[in-house]
């Protein structure tokens, strides 16, 4: 069995509602008590899933000028895994036991790196 089919086979198609998810529009935060208690964190998430939104909305209207390459603000669970130096389904039993804040855009679960770093920072 290739490695692709093997991944494809681990993931759900729908992913399932996690708990403590709180909807925003189309964004999904996860685990509300850490993001009240990381009010600063959640301000910068907010603005960047405006300005996501505003970029989607862009790239319909015609062609841009490219600018300097943008410096992506979060992580898949994967990558955030990878980072910590944990295993992949360790990372996600951790993401829905609200141990890693995330949010959850469509289907996709991300790790806001502002997020980890402030959970780092309180590690220390």
């Amino acid at each position: 069995m290739a490695e692709d089919e093997k991944v494809s086979e681990e993931l759900p198609e729908v992913l399932p509602p996690l708990p403590f998810e709180i909807d925003v529009g189309r964004i999904a935060f996860i685990h509300q008590d850490w993001w009240d208690e990381h009010p600063d964190a959640l301000h910068e998430a907010e603005d960047v899933a405006l300005w996501l939104d505003f970029q989607i909305e862009r790239r319909n209207v015609g062609e841009t000028i490219p600018a300097k390459p943008v410096q992506r603000l979060t992580l898949t669970v994967e990558e955030a895994a990878q980072a910590l130096g944990i295993s992949r389904a360790f990372a996600y039993e951790s993401v829905a036991k609200g141990e890693i804040p995330c949010i959850r855009i469509g289907k996709r679960i991300l790790i806001p790196k502002i997020a980890l770093d402030k959970l780092l920072e309180g590690a220390g």
